[in-house]
């Protein structure tokens, strides 16, 4: 129809047939076959809520319209004069003579025009044909079709409601004329928006909610007006009806939960305008977590905008697994959270926390893959700066779009912003019921607006009559209640023939009152139920539910829509139904219960089938927004790189060539400029205009006029200004595009959700009961708007706001049925300051749901309906009902069996308040970071009642409850309790038991045991049920325990002061009740003091608790408890103090305290067991509580058995005995084991032939390495059939334990092959009895510094200093001091004297047979320690004098006596003539603190230090010689400086020396192009002073032993080798200083060439680094370094090239004196250079890529050409070549000029060769070294230990 076809025949039937009709028989006709059949397709339901024909039925709407209504006219004033005249040719039905039925039709068809076009609204032609079809209806008010008529008046009052609309729109521009007259009337009232007389608030005050938005904009954050707020009183609404109640929910609903934000943005936003300024926190009641420095870092696209915010880690100083940690346990930013984004300018933007926010990326602790690093995810844990968080748009308006787009492009200065989060506050909570609000007020078809909200108010006493649901108005129309009945009467009910209550209550299991309720709601449109706890509201609303599906095809009601307000008790009410076989289906994802799965919605349109025509529809749309989705994405693209230079050359290339040329001159393609063959990075130079200019104060001139000046003219100011106005022209454009091509995507998508809606539509409509909650409702309104329920059914009502009842009436529902209680829980909100409990919120009373005001209204004037209340209670005791049965529900009557309840168990009493008066926590101990409340006393006596419940073994978990009012409470029992464990009867699995009863009937030789029950241990927590009052309501216990926390000298209660919640609290228990808290503090509340009263009469209150004992109920004293410990006092096992008189199972006595049953089956039989084992007689050896054993082990002996294998066993167990084929042969034999041939000592029953052995032996094959192989044989070698298959040792696992040669660690590294071993990571051990070293063990040592030696005696001293081996001979009798145990030391004397535990005379035995002379094999006790004293080196091992001499080689160092003691100094010894420093023999612990071997301790710590010396000094130098390669690299692809840009400065400079023409360098040149190479000169130079002569280990010592023989005229002698001076270090330091100023000055050649005529000449002089050159080369030729002595010749010529480069460029030539000098310098490099050219050709390896550094300065010479040498390639390969020399891996000597060098493996030079260093002849033939040479063997080890010292 909506195509050309279908609308030309709408043109022809209207514009044609229409007036072509005259009779009435044409009349007819036309109506019955045209008109009808097309208005009843254009209003049947399915086509209407299709979302895919939604656009046809618009253009065939809008198509009758016509241009002004024209077509509209003349179609319905045919109809309406027809129905006028003769109604009943316009009927749609036989029997339809006043032509009602087509009244509803027509009006159908207006309703939905109305909805396509609501420019009606304000049509003239519209509102008279409305106007004529209310007469038509009026005058049918005699037809008897009620239905039809009705329906034709409810969509009369729908059109009437939508046309005063349009009436209200052309009277607020009237109005606008008089604004005198409503300014007055503001006056008294001030209303929101331009109502007010002082004018709007704010941007977003407005007098339509439907102009609101949802979340608060800047101006209403900033406003300090506050928000209109209408009360209680309708009449003080500025909006009558259905309009002002749904405008004063959404306002009070929206600052509840909106006005919490909005308050807490606000205090934010001060402290980060003020940060010094104290703020009032108390302005916003909501927690809020402030994250500070946010910045969007990224946007991306990916099905919504999404983007990532970076800000400081609130967990900074944690490791990666503690903020991980932090932040999983913290749950802050969890997924769907709001927060906000706040700019210190007031900018805010809301967004929810995204699913793609991680905590930490996992792909961390994997296996790392190169390039992995820079794809890891942002996260909030992984960095310890920064947390990065995902974020979505929480409203994706233009305008937030907008914001954050521009936001993460930034540009001008930066703006402090904050990120905001709203822990526990979900915008879905919320925003949908607003928004459903903003909807009803937008459509006004809001049904029940005559009982919600009548239009017109007068005082109605009585209760308001309110009439049948609609759909029971059809003719002959009674529900069929047979399905209630449980014998099948047939009870039949209508508003002309109710049906009795008793009657129903008679055949059915309702009681009277429910019985009542349930038919009186039948005939009830609008229907109240009160339930009072225990009553059966649940019950009743099920049986309603059951009664309308049995009469759902009659009534053609369609689905049921079931709405509560928690998942929770939606879930209760779907399994429920589910159980009685309804069909189901439940919206939303937030279900627990696994019974609803398979039902949800989610589910179950997973399943259904598209039409062709909404597969088309969906690939159509999601065709478009994935198209627009890949636009958004390329944009984004555009945008992330709208600021690189290249995008911004682009931009000036095409809009302002002049300013592009300016700024980038002449580039490539890849944007690279090109000056003369150099190529500069894109952007160098606009950098470089960005950061010059010159600095004024003036203002910079507009805009306009810089887009047209020469940019290297302007200031700095107008630099940056006209390049923010680039920048904003590129990504403005591009965020307007993304923003257009964004709501297209949204478009898009919303078309899409449509398609998939029609399916769900359809899933549902095959439902009879849809369940949701109010906020999937609001959620899904569209959605269950089309599904057109005719029946709404909501539990709880009394706890549901008032705003989410109205968005779950639907404008189609015609029956509604609100289940509650007003006098139990009220609705829950966060702002006391709308409560009706407080002061101020009283006239808000935003908790009064709408069940209480239609039940119990405020005003005389509003509609108090009638509703029923359910009067029999089957919950509580009597004695517990009575409580509220006196307070609240006076006709409350208990029903079934609860006045049959038994008692409780262990208790005297079901009902008692046990009177207290301990302070709770927080009067005792205030905490001022608590806002709950906590007592201590009740946490204690709660949980000492709770265990003696449970330990009478007769509630399960479900039967006990513990109910509190307080959070803090809650917490602190949940904590108590789950660390307490009691006994409780478990539940074995019934496989279990089958299995244990199959054992037992087929093993005829298990002994009968007792079958004792299956006792478990549990936590108590897991013993009960724990929750607060609120969450409790609904449920019940049989047992409840109450803990009422408050107690105070103020007497306030807290939440227990409302009825409300004091209904719940004492409505839940069964059996028995017991209340903990202080009576005072409650009794001022008026329904607390009654409760009082009525425990008072019955003896229920009291200081001390009465408790029972079931096995001895009368006891000589009563036990009564006041306190938790009395609990172990009178009834320790839950019984009372007497000993149990209860029998075991077994048959022996019980020993324990009277307890129950279950305990009673707990308990342990200590007994032997009486039992015989069958089949021997033996007893059984266990105790009685204990299982006996199937099998007897009683062990015999004397037997005599000879088993299969041969051999013979004399003693077996019992059981072996009686069956000797059972027994396996244990005797041990050897065995080979085929295929790898280890022969193995296993047991004889063992086969070692089959190839399921697994051999253990070790494997101890050779590996690659070297190692063997330490695994089992059988994890490294496969089998079969007695073969090796497979062999596989996998990588080597062992520790290296290769020895460090500079100590006496091994390596611990695992095994790393042929690798060098890495430098040696333990703390150094060098130490004396002054200090100790503190770095790490492969570093140099600092001898240390005191000129003392501790070493001495009363005989003897040594006076050399400390560091210097000692010149005393040491003393070799034993120790004359005492021990504190008063004998003799044991020890040397001049040793430290050890501890008395090691005294001879009084040691334990352990000690005095301790070895102490391995020689003589004697023990401690054995030794004469006046012979022969001991030695106690700290590592707690002692040895005779006499054998450590001998381990330390005292005769090597001292000339001894026939006895072996040392009477006189020897010669020194050979500078690394030690292997190493000495240790303990045992565990190679350290002597260092011995003082008698410090003469050769301190000789082996002085050649170590030296050692670590070389090693180190090698390592250095080969560090920053790379580091200078990389410098110059750097350098030479540096960009030039730009001609005219550089900044020189005026300074003067005054350093002297070398550094002097550096820094005019520097300074001539400007910026930082020279900063970091002449940072590494300065690193060079610290080098430098770190390997001179005076800081090596040798010259420090003879430093000292100088300065002690000047000072104290010191007689002895220090050993000093010259030659032992490494000179080499500081050789090749001097030479790279050198170089790095021949590589500042070559690179400033070049610059110096290019800008030399724009700037000033430079006048720089090199006389220093020449006469360091010829110092260089003067000592390296006196200490045998020819490389070094080669590179100083060339380098002095390379610096008379530069000087006589500038000499001819600043002098004048034809002078004689700059002739004679240019003459000089040239002659002077050419001697220096054929120097080195000598010196190459007789040291040819040693000089290996010198010969190229000569030619170049032969070049530079010449031709005053200066550039690179040696390429960074080559020289790298010389340093390693360098390197290598060092890492042999043979032994290590030393030449005749004392160089160190390596030859092979063998250990002696196998063939004559020279010293890699200076070339004297080192190897000889046969492996003998030649003469001169020896052999350094501490030294041949260091390669190992420092890597090779060089560059890998």
């Amino acid at each position: 129809m909506a195509k050309d076809d279908g609308l030309g025949f709408i043109r022809n039937l209207i514009e044609r047939d229409i007036p072509e009709a005259t009779d009435r028989s044409a009349r007819a006709h036309l109506w019955l076959n045209r008109i009808q059949p097309m208005f009843q397709v254009l209003t049947h339901t399915r086509v209407i809520d299709s979302n895919v024909l939604e656009q046809e039925v618009a253009v065939i709407c809008n198509f009758i319209q016509g241009i002004g209504g024209r077509r509209m006219k003349i179609l319905f004033d045919f109809i309406l004069d027809g129905l006028l005249k003769a109604p009943s040719t316009m009927s749609t039905t036989g029997g339809d003579e006043y032509g009602v039925s087509a009244c509803e039709l027509c009006l159908s068809v207006l309703s939905t025009m109305i909805d396509c076009n609501t420019t009606n609204i304000v049509n003239d032609n519209f509102g008279q044909i409305v106007e004529r079809f209310g007469h038509a209806v009026q005058a049918a008010d005699r037809s008897p079709n009620e239905f039809s008529k009705l329906q034709a008046q409810k969509f009369l009052q729908y059109l009437r409601r939508r046309l005063g609309v349009g009436d209200a729109l052309a009277e607020a521009k009237a109005g606008r004329k008089a604004p005198a007259t409503r300014a007055e009337f503001v006056m008294q009232r001030d209303l929101p928006g331009r109502l007010s007389a002082d004018g709007p608030r704010h941007d977003n005050d407005h007098g339509s909610i439907r102009d609101i938005r949802i979340l608060p904009t800047h101006q209403e954050i900033t406003s300090t007006r506050g928000e209109y707020l209408p009360t209680t009183d309708p009449s003080s609404f500025h909006l009558p009806g259905i309009q002002g109640r749904l405008d004063r929910e959404f306002r009070l609903l929206r600052e509840d939960t909106v006005g919490q934000l909005r308050d807490a943005v606000s205090v934010q936003l001060e402290a980060m305008r003020n940060p010094k300024r104290k703020h009032d926190q108390n302005r916003s009641t909501l927690r809020t977590y402030a994250y500070e420095q946010a910045s969007v870092e990224s946007v991306y696209f990916n099905r919504g905008l999404e983007f990532q915010v970076q800000f400081r880690q609130p967990a900074a100083k944690k490791s990666v697994q503690q903020r991980r940690d932090w932040w999983g346990n913290s749950k802050r930013l969890q997924p769907g959270g709001l927060v906000c984004i706040l700019s210190e300018n007031g900018s805010v933007l809301f967004c929810v926390v995204a699913d793609s926010t991680i905590v930490v990326d996992d792909r961390r602790g994997s296996d790392k893959v190169q390039g992995e690093e820079s794809s890891r995810r942002p996260s909030l844990a992984d960095d310890e700066a920064f947390a990065y968080v995902c974020l979505n748009l929480a409203e994706s308006r233009s305008n937030d779009v907008g914001q954050a787009l521009r936001w993460f492009q930034d540009i001008g200065p930066k703006q402090q912003r904050c990120l905001v989060e709203f822990p526990r506050v979900l915008l879905a909570s919320f925003q949908h019921t607003l928004m459903a609000l903003q909807q009803m007020s937008k459509r006004s078809n809001v049904p029940f607006d005559d009982l919600l909200a009548p239009a017109e108010r007068e005082p109605e006493l009585n209760i308001k009559v309110v009439g049948p649901p609609q759909y029971t108005t059809k003719p002959n129309f009674s529900f069929d209640l047979s399905c209630l009945t449980n014998d099948k009467t047939l009870l039949r009910h209508s508003r002309r023939a109710p049906l009795d209550p008793q009657i129903l209550s008679n055949h059915s299991t309702l009681d009277p009152t429910q019985s009542s309720a349930l038919l009186d709601t039948l005939l009830r449109r609008l229907a109240l139920i009160q339930g009072p706890p225990g009553t059966g509201k649940s019950f009743t609303g099920e049986k309603l539910i059951k009664a309308l599906l049995a009469n759902k095809q009659q009534a053609t009601l369609g689905p049921i829509l079931c709405v509560c307000y928690t998942n929770h008790a939606l879930d209760q009410l779907l399994v429920h139904l589910k159980r009685d076989d309804v069909k189901i289906i439940r919206i939303g994802s937030r279900s627990k219960s696994e019974e609803l799965e398979n039902v949800n919605l989610r589910v179950v349109a997973k399943g259904a089938e598209r039409t062709k025509a909404e597969k088309a529809t969906l690939w159509q749309q999601r065709e478009v927004r994935d198209e627009c989705g890949n636009e958004i994405s390329k944009t984004m693209e555009d945008l992330i790189h709208c600021q690189t230079p290249v995008t911004i050359r682009n931009h000036l290339a095409n809009s302002y060539p002049q300013h592009c040329g300016d700024l980038f001159g002449t580039e490539d393609e890849e944007g690279f400029q090109q000056q003369k063959q150099q190529r500069r990075k894109p952007g160098q130079l606009l950098k470089q205009w960005l950061s010059s200019g010159p600095q004024v104060n003036s203002r910079p001139r507009d805009i306009n006029v810089l887009r047209n000046t020469y940019a290297w003219s302007l200031t700095n100011s107008e630099r940056s200004m006209l390049f923010n106005f680039w920048l904003e022209e590129i990504r403005d454009p591009l965020i307007t595009n993304i923003i257009q091509k964004h709501q297209k995507y949204e478009r898009a998508s919303t078309e899409v959700e449509k398609v998939s809606r029609d399916v769900d539509l359809r899933c549902l409509h095959t439902a009879d009961v849809v369940g949701v909650t109010t906020t999937g409702l609001a959620r899904n309104i569209n959605l269950l708007q089309k599904l057109r329920c005719k029946v709404l059914l909501c539990e709880e009502a009394g706890e549901v706001l008032e705003a989410h009842t109205l968005t779950a009436l639907l404008p189609s529902v015609e029956h509604a049925i609100l289940i509650g209680d007003h006098l139990q829980l009220r609705p829950q909100i966060v702002n006391y300051e709308l409560q009706s409990t407080s002061y101020q919120g009283a006239q808000y009373s935003l908790d009064m749901s709408l069940f209480e005001r239609l039940i119990s209204p405020l005003y005389d004037d509003d509609p108090r309906l009638p509703y029923d209340t359910l009067e029999t209670q089957r919950r509580m005791h009597p004695s517990v009902s009575e409580l509220i049965r006196s307070t609240l529900y006076p006709s409350l009557e208990d029903g079934g069996a609860v006045a049959q309840y038994p008692e409780v168990c262990g208790m005297k009493g079901r009902l008692f308040w046990l009177h207290h008066e301990s302070l709770e926590d927080q009067v005792a101990q205030p905490d001022p970071t608590t806002t709950s409340h906590t007592n201590t006393f009740e946490v204690e006596m709660t949980i000492a009642l709770v265990q003696h419940l449970v330990r009478q073994g007769s509630y399960d978990a479900e039967d006990i409850a513990v109910i509190t009012p307080y959070l803090g409470q809650l917490h602190r029992l949940r904590r108590e309790m789950n660390n307490l464990f009691e006994i409780s009867v478990g539940e074995r699995d019934l496989e279990e038991l089958d299995a244990l009863d199959a054992d037992k009937a087929t093993d005829e030789n298990v002994i009968a045991q007792p079958n004792k029950p299956n006792v478990v241990k549990r936590t108590l927590l897991k013993s009960i049920r724990l929750a607060t009052v609120d969450n409790f309501q609904g449920e019940e216990a049989k047992v409840v325990v109450v803990s009422l926390v408050r107690s105070n000298n103020a007497n306030k209660c807290g939440f227990l002061s409302t009825s409300n919640r004091i209904n719940v609290l004492l409505s839940r228990a069964q059996h028995g009740m017991y209340l903990i808290g202080n009576a005072n503090t409650y009794k001022h509340v008026d329904m607390w003091a009654k409760v009082l009263d009525i425990l008072a009469k019955n003896g229920n209150i009291g200081n001390a608790l009465e408790l029972n004992c079931p096995r001895h109920p009368d006891p000589i004293q009563p036990l009564l408890v006041s306190k938790a410990d009395d609990f172990l006092r009178v009834a320790p096992e839950g019984g009372c103090i007497l000993r149990c008189d209860r029998r075991l199972l077994c048959g022996h006595p019980c020993i324990n305290r009277c307890h129950s049953e279950t305990l009673h089956s707990a308990v342990k039989c200590l007994e032997p067991c009486p039992r015989l084992k069958k089949g021997c007689q033996h007893p059984c050896r266990l105790l009685c509580g204990d299982p006996c054993k199937v099998r007897c082990d009683e062990h015999l002996r004397d037997l005599d058995i000879t088993l299969t294998c041969g051999h013979k066993i004399s003693s077996a167990f019992c059981w072996q005995a009686q069956n000797p084929s059972a027994i396996v042969c244990r005797q041990t034999v050897k065995k080979i084991v085929p295929g790898c041939g280890h022969t193995v000592e296993v047991q004889c029953h063992i086969d070692v032939d089959t190839d399921a052995y697994r051999c253990t032996k070790m494997c101890l094959d050779p590996q690659p390495c070297g190692h063997p192989c330490r695994s089992l044989c059988y994890m490294c070698k496969e089998r079969k059939e007695g073969k090796i298959t497979n062999t596989n040792h996998g990588i080597c696992k062992q520790e290296c334990g290769r020895k460090y040669t500079t100590c006496r660690h091994n390596c611990r590294q695992v095994c790393h092959g042929e690798a060098p071993c890495p430098l040696c990571q333990a703390p150094c051990e060098v130490r004396c009895s002054h200090s100790k070293c503190s770095k790490k063990c492969h570093e140099p040592c600092v001898p240390c510094a005191e000129q003392t030696c501790t070493s001495s005696c009363p005989h003897t001293q040594c006076n050399m200093p400390c560091a210097a081996p000692c010149n005393w001979v040491p003393c070799s009798k034993r120790c004359e001091k005492l021990l504190s145990c008063g004998h003799q030391c044991p020890s040397v004397c001049g040793e430290t004297c050890p501890d008395v535990k090691y005294c001879q005379t009084c040691c334990s035995d352990d000690i005095k047979s301790i070895e102490v002379d391995f020689i003589m094999c004697l023990e401690y006790h054995e030794i004469d320690l006046n012979e022969d004293p001991c030695i106690f080196p700290d590592c707690g091992h002692f040895k005779t004098m006499t054998n450590m001499d001998g381990v330390m080689d005292m005769k090597a160092h001292y000339e001894v006596s026939v006895e072996g003691y040392p009477t006189a100094l020897t010669n020194a010894s050979q500078p690394f003539s030690m292997d190493e420093v000495k240790v303990c023999p045992t565990c190679r612990g350290s002597l260092r603190n011995i003082a008698r071997y410090g003469r050769i301790v301190r000789r082996a710590m002085l050649d170590e230090a030296t050692k670590k010396f070389v090693a180190w000094s090698n390592i250095e130098y080969s560090t920053l010689a790379t580091s200078l390669l990389d410098v110059q690299e750097r350098l030479s692809k540096a960009p030039m400086p730009p001609f005219g840009a550089s900044q020189q400065s005026t300074k003067k400079v005054l350093a002297t020396g070398r550094l002097k023409p550096l820094l005019l360098i520097r300074e001539w040149l400007g910026g930082n192009r020279y900063k970091e190479i002449l940072g590494l000169w300065n690193r060079v130079n610290d080098f430098i002073g770190q390997v001179r002569r005076e800081e090596q280990p040798f010259q420090r010592v003879n430093d000292y032993v100088q300065h002690a023989a000047l000072q104290r005229k010191l007689q002895g002698e220090f050993a000093f080798d010259e030659t032992r001076i490494q000179n080499k270090a500081h050789l090749q330091a001097l030479s790279l200083s050198l170089r790095c100023d021949i590589a500042i000055i070559s690179d400033f050649m070049k610059v110096w060439e290019e800008l030399r005529k724009s700037h000033s000449k430079i006048q720089l002089g090199f006389s220093k680094q020449m006469e360091d050159c010829e110092a260089l080369a003067h000592r390296a030729a006196a200490t045998k370094h020819p490389r070094q002595e080669t590179e100083a010749h060339v380098y002095y010529a390379q610096f008379c090239a530069f000087s006589r480069a500038f000499t001819l460029y600043n002098e004048d030539q034809a002078n004689d004196a700059t002739k004679e000098g240019i003459e000089k310098l040239k002659k002077d490099a050419t001697e220096h250079l054929a120097a080195a050219r000598d010196l190459v050709a007789k040291y040819g390896s040693q000089t290996q890529g010198i010969m190229a550094g000569i030619e170049a300065a032969e070049k530079w010479l010449r031709d005053n050409v200066f550039y690179a040498a040696v390429s960074p390639e080559e020289m790298r390969a010389v340093y390693q070549a360098m390197a290598r020399e060092f890492l042999g891996t043979g032994h290590w000597y030393t030449c005749l000029n004392g160089h160190p060098f390596t030859v092979g493996e063998c250990g002696m030079p196998m063939e004559r060769a020279v010293c890699p260093e200076c070339g004297a002849p080192v190897g000889g033939a046969h492996h003998t070294p030649a003469e001169g040479v020896r052999l350094a063997e501490d030294i041949e080890n260091l390669a190992r230990g420092v890597q090779g010292m060089g560059i890998n």
